[in-house]
């Protein structure tokens, strides 16, 4: 484990904040062929037999907003504690600002039930950690983390809505037209007040919309999507 944990806790890391050309390959290279490749030669260097094929590695990249994109990298299915599923890089394209975040394999030690830790790597080489969540509960998808680690990215309030989808409609329902697939989105608008942020996410077309509740209407702030094409 020695040899994954250090790829992908510290190397990588190191990679994202002192090396501009890792995240440029990542980019203009492919996800898969970058991390294989990189994956690899870090192995042979430590004189160890490399455990894993290309197809072990992937990813995507995409525009969230104007100044960020998000680079995805998935690993190997990790055997054991603490190695990632996945890692997620963000980048500020106006000041370079960068920020590396892990989602990491964990086991409660009380029940032994499976978990997933929501963690990162600062560009000073400390661990932080976000919060966890249990596999049998809830079943994060890509697009999921992505928005859980642009709010930590841009500082967005951490008691930023997650609205639930109405029984029935009611006086409190709101609904959003989705401006790319023209499907409804429907929410409850119970609890939001006036300059509160929320999420919606457009399950016909996969996109998730970052909106603002200002002078009774819902703003669109900006939308994230795991979609090659728009990044």
């Amino acid at each position: 484990m020695n040899l994954e944990y250090n790829f992908q806790h510290r190397i990588i890391p190191k990679w994202v904040y002192t090396t501009p050309q890792f995240f440029n390959d990542l980019i203009n290279c492919g996800e898969q062929t970058t991390l294989y490749r990189a994956a690899k030669k870090f192995y042979e260097d430590n004189n160890t037999e490399f455990p894993y094929k290309e197809e072990d590695y992937s990813g995507f990249h995409t525009r969230l907003d104007v100044d960020t994109v998000a680079v995805c990298l998935r690993f190997p299915t990790p055997a054991e504690t603490p190695l990632c599923f996945c890692a997620f890089i963000f980048m500020d394209t106006k000041t370079n600002r960068l920020a590396y975040y892990t989602l990491e394999k964990g086991i409660d030690p009380i029940d032994s039930r499976e978990m997933r830790f929501l963690c990162g790597w600062n560009n000073e080489g400390t661990h932080q950690e976000y919060g966890a969540y249990y596999v049998e509960k809830y079943n994060f998808g890509d697009i999921w983390l992505v928005r859980f680690f642009y709010g930590r990215f841009r500082d967005l309030r951490k008691d930023i809505g997650i609205p639930s989808q109405p029984k029935e409609e009611n006086e409190n329902t709101r609904v959003l037209k989705c401006p790319a697939c023209k499907q409804e989105i429907i929410f409850d608008a119970t609890d939001i007040k006036e300059g509160n942020e929320l999420l919606v996410f457009c399950n016909s077309c996969g996109r998730i919309y970052h909106l603002k509740f200002e002078n009774n209407e819902f703003l669109i702030l900006n939308k994230i999507q795991e979609d090659k094409a728009e990044a």
